[in-house]
């Protein structure tokens, strides 16, 4: 894909359908980071977010065995980055048979795993997910660079 420039940043537009196993989340970690090197601000965090989404796409949906997951990697010359996982579609709950919709698990210290999506929360100005027509779901997360300091005159 490629980028456009104006002399500051330079415009990222990435699309990757990889395969639905979380032994590819160092591949795409590395991909983010070369992507967004140009970013500095936010490249650590949306590259922890994207591989996390993705594990969790690996791990909660139909993706995960067999199937694909998309990633799409968007960066405007602002600083503003966005990463968006889209799945194949939930893996029904086991109880209701219904399908699994994404939100944080309740912080239990002493259970392992489920603190995906607080991370991603707490990484991101903003996030949040919708159902694709097609029955896949997407997770998008939004990275906003902080505002520059000012100088102080005295």
């Amino acid at each position: 894909m490629g980028g456009a420039s104006s002399g500051g940043l330079t415009a990222v537009s990435e699309f990757w359908e990889l395969p639905g196993d979380p032994s590819v989340c160092p591949e795409l970690r590395r991909r983010v980071r070369d992507r967004l090197s140009g970013f500095p601000r936010v490249v650590e965090d949306a590259e922890l977010v994207a591989a996390e989404l993705f594990a969790n796409a690996c791990r909660h949906s139909v993706s995960g065995q067999g199937g694909k997951v998309s990633v799409s990697l968007s960066a405007l010359r602002t600083g503003l980055v966005l990463v968006t996982v889209t799945d194949q579609g939930p893996r029904p709950d086991p109880h209701t048979g219904r399908p699994r919709t994404p939100r944080p698990a309740p912080a239990d210290p002493l259970t392992p795993g489920g603190l995906g999506l607080r991370l991603v929360a707490a990484l991101t100005t903003d996030w949040g997910h919708w159902r694709a027509e097609d029955g896949g779901h997407a997770v998008w997360a939004v990275f906003e660079p902080p505002l520059p300091a000012f100088a102080h005159l005295s």
